[in-house]
């Protein structure tokens, strides 16, 4: 009996000395402390190197090794195409958890000069709440700008005229770079070579505020900041002898090893001539209106700024920005800019014929500081904190608007009245300040904790004036506070993320009006990878769309007398609740290449603000003023396709909704309607070095309180060039073939009236030449080579941290 006592002591023993161990670490790249995918990491047994267990990091990097014994000693090897292959050996520990920190690989370098890369694959990469877009070098050089390689991702569409964003629909879209808060006009200056990923967040989190809709955030290579580097575009854009759009911009980088500095400037001139019709029926009244505006304007933008890099802790990041856009700034009652001619009937006779003269100008102008800073607290993990800092302020805000109404005889068409020129007037003053902090904690190598805090003072005054009647100023202060919690962890195969903000708004209007809102904001998403082809994703969150100065500007305009239009001081913030889940599939079939992502949604939306046209009964004139209508929802599926046939890229994405609106007053009634979106992209290569580039939007009914809008299909062909002097040209035709350009038609069916009003450009030729010229000089560094052995000997087995 004693013996067998001590053989199963000894067996114990035994067993405690060669217990398993799960070793568990983060691959970052050294140099923008992001997560590297897809390492392939080898853990090897010494002194023979044999192979004990392989894997490839997820999408934040983890890895996660089951096969290791306390007994033995391991070293790690792991690998990539675009770093350089590391090993080093794995301390030893008698606990069954190692976990080795970060793990930092520092990327390859290349002679950009001489190296040319001509891969046309999209790599895509699905997290729980965002997608991420590895960007080929083929795409890139069918771009001129940053703002040009965003048009070319599937779900995110740019407008090709005021170069407005939307991702799925929404408008209300965030831009980053490198996770700093930037504009659109920001993306210009960035040469596409500078793009190395995009990521799209369409279930924002905590530290982003609720009235986000989306994210878009543009990583770029850091190694594309050293040396001078410059970029010149000119795009002209005839569309017809009254239509046109010309822009330009340019920009100049400068980069030392710890910092870089910039400036750029784009402009914009163009002039649209836009015809109008309008029918109205109310009763036994019919209303028929035509018009014409002709739209001169111009913009321009100015960014500068530095990123200083002290260390590997530190990050700090300057800039300033000025943008300024003015319509029709020359314009004078001599040459009024529309004419608006109305046909009045009653029970079929003609009753009225009235015409309204008008010339319209506005100029918007302001100055924007941003100061961003990033602190690491040490090497192995992400472990930081950051601050963001934006101030705002109007330079010169203003919009006027003179017009003059003439009444002729419905019998014989004499002129019978004619006023005098009258004048409504608006001044804007804008000043906004906002502050963000965020810390993340990260702990027991697979949780992460994060938490975050937010101030943004509002304010702006409107001072109206009015010819015919006293009108009331808007003066409105808005202090808004947030803050979010949140906690995510890692898994082997997915990830989950659950937390809230909670916003606190304390609004004041005209020093009497005062509201206060309390919003607890929860989200959640969650992903799942069953294998390196096939994942889900789930996300929730609950956002809030607040009313803007226009809609709140209590200035009566009658400029149209047949629609007198007002803002409404007594609008309340509307509350959207937003459900998703997509499955992603990757399909390879020879040279075929599909990255497939189905999407299932459900939205639910309470105190909508649209836009009410009604009839008031003292003065029979119709009104058109925001309302907080009634509720709704929206629910359908999408599929986003990335695909390479061959040498072919070809991006695509559909969007399928079906929407309700709830009834409210007399003025809506219970209304269904189905929605779809198709937006594509295609890049093929042609012969002598030529690339063809195609682009189609088509857009189905869209339901916005009242009324039901229908845009006409967009589309270009396009072929691109690149020289060998770094320029490269493109010529792009825009909907040829087509009689009208950017034709929208919008219906309104309510229980008191019904109106069908139609707007559009005529074309005769629309296409675009852009022209685009960069250069870059700074030293090149040879890709360096190590084999195992070499670097096994001159790391000696130590850990890099």
């Amino acid at each position: 009996m004693k013996h067998k006592i001590i053989i199963v002591l000894l067996c114990l023993v035994s067993l405690n000395s060669n217990a398993r161990q799960i070793i568990t670490g983060n691959i970052t790249d050294k140099e923008t402390s992001k997560p590297v995918q897809s390492a392939n990491v080898e853990l090897l047994l010494l002194p023979d190197s044999s192979a004990v267990e392989t894997m490839i990091s997820n999408s934040e990097g983890l890895i996660i090794l089951y096969k290791a014994d306390t007994a033995k000693t391991y070293c790690l090897r792991i690998r990539h195409l675009v770093y350089k292959t590391m090993v080093f050996q794995i301390p030893k520990k008698k606990s069954t958890m190692n976990n080795l920190g970060v793990i930092l690989l520092e990327p390859n370098t290349f002679n950009f000069k001489e190296i040319v890369v001509n891969g046309t694959k999209m790599k895509v990469t699905e997290l729980g709440d965002r997608t991420i877009y590895a960007l080929p070098d083929g795409l890139k050089k069918t771009s001129t700008d940053g703002l040009d390689v965003l048009r070319k991702l599937p779900s995110v569409q740019v407008d090709y005229l005021n170069e407005g964003i939307t991702v799925n629909g929404k408008s209300n879209i965030k831009i980053e770079v490198d996770g700093i808060t930037r504009d659109k006009e920001y993306l210009k200056r960035l040469h596409p070579s500078q793009v190395d990923k995009m990521e799209v967040i369409t279930s924002p989190l905590g530290k982003y505020d609720a009235e986000v809709d989306a994210v878009i955030n543009i990583i770029t290579n850091p190694a594309m900041r050293f040396g001078l580097k410059g970029m010149v575009n000119v795009m002209a854009l005839p569309i017809s002898l009254d239509s046109y759009m010309g822009r330009a911009s340019v920009s100049l980088d400068y980069g030392k090893e710890k910092i870089s500095y910039y400036v750029s400037a784009n402009g914009m001139l163009q002039q649209f001539g836009i015809n109008s019709e309008m029918n109205r029926i109310a009763g036994i009244n019919d209303l028929q209106q035509s018009g014409t505006l002709s739209i001169k304007g111009n913009n321009q933008n100015v960014n500068a700024g530095l990123i200083y890099d002290p260390d590997e802790f530190n990050d700090i990041n300057l800039n300033i920005a000025y943008s300024g856009n003015a319509s029709n700034p020359r314009g004078s009652i001599s040459k009024p800019n529309e004419d608006l001619w109305n046909y009045n009937r009653t029970n079929g006779i003609m009753s009225n014929i009235s015409r309204t003269l008008s010339n319209s100008k506005s100029n918007n102008d302001g100055l924007t500081s941003t100061l961003f800073y990033k602190h690491k607290f040490n090497k192995k993990n992400t472990h930081g904190f950051e601050v963001e800092l934006n101030y705002y302020n109007t330079l010169n805000n203003n919009s006027s608007t003179d017009f003059q109404r003439i009444d002729y005889n419905p019998l014989d068409t004499i002129e019978t009245y004619r006023s005098t020129w009258l004048t409504e007037k608006s001044i804007t003053n804008t000043q906004t300040l906002k502050g963000q902090t965020n810390y993340t904690l990260p702990f027991d190598s697979v949780y992460s904790f994060n938490i975050g805090m937010s101030t943004n003072y509002n304010k702006f005054n409107i001072d109206n004036s009015s010819s015919l009647a006293q009108t009331p100023n808007l003066d409105f202060n808005n202090l808004l506070l947030g803050a979010y919690a949140e906690l995510s962890r890692n898994f082997k195969k997915g990830s989950v993320k659950i937390g809230s903000r909670f916003e606190t708004s304390y609004v004041t209007i005209n020093s009497t009006e005062k509201s206060d809102y309390y919003s607890p904001l929860p989200y959640l998403n969650g992903s799942l990878k069953f294998n390196d082809n096939h994942s889900i994703k789930l996300s929730y969150s609950r956002r809030v769309i607040r009313p803007t100065s226009g809609q709140l500007n209590p200035l009566e305009s009658k400029v149209d007398d047949q629609t007198i239009s007002r803002g409404n001081i007594d609008l309340k913030p509307a509350y959207r609740d937003n459900l998703q889940f997509t499955y992603n599939a990757k399909v390879t079939l020879g040279k075929v290449t599909l990255n497939l992502a189905p999407q299932l949604f459900y939205e639910y939306q309470t105190g909508l603000i649209q836009t009410i046209i009604s009839q008031n009964v003292n003065t029979n004139k119709f009104e058109s003023v925001p309302q907080n209508i009634s509720n709704g929802y929206q629910t359908g599926s999408g599929l986003s396709i990335n695909s390479q046939i061959g040498k072919i890229l070809f991006n695509s994405n559909f969007r399928y909704s079906f929407n309700h609106v709830d009834s409210y007053l007399d003025q809506i009634i219970a209304t269904n309607v189905q929605n779809w979106n198709w937006n594509s992209f295609l890049m093929a290569p042609m012969p002598w070095d030529l690339k063809l580039i195609a682009m189609l939007n088509i857009n189905g009914p869209t339901l916005d309180g009242q009324t039901k809008t229908q845009m006409s299909p967009f589309y270009f062909l396009g072929l691109v060039k690149q020289f060998k002097n770094n320029s490269s040209l493109n010529v792009m035709a825009f909907n040829p073939f087509a009689s009208r350009f950017f034709e929208s038609t919008t219906t309104l069916n309510a229980n008191s009236v019904y109106q069908r009003t139609s707007t559009f450009m005529k074309t005769q030729a629309a296409f675009a030449i852009i022209y685009s010229y960069n250069f870059k000089i700074g030293k090149s560094i040879e890709k360096q080579k190590h084999t195992f052995e070499q670097q096994v000997e001159e790391n000696g087995f130590e850990l890099p941290f």
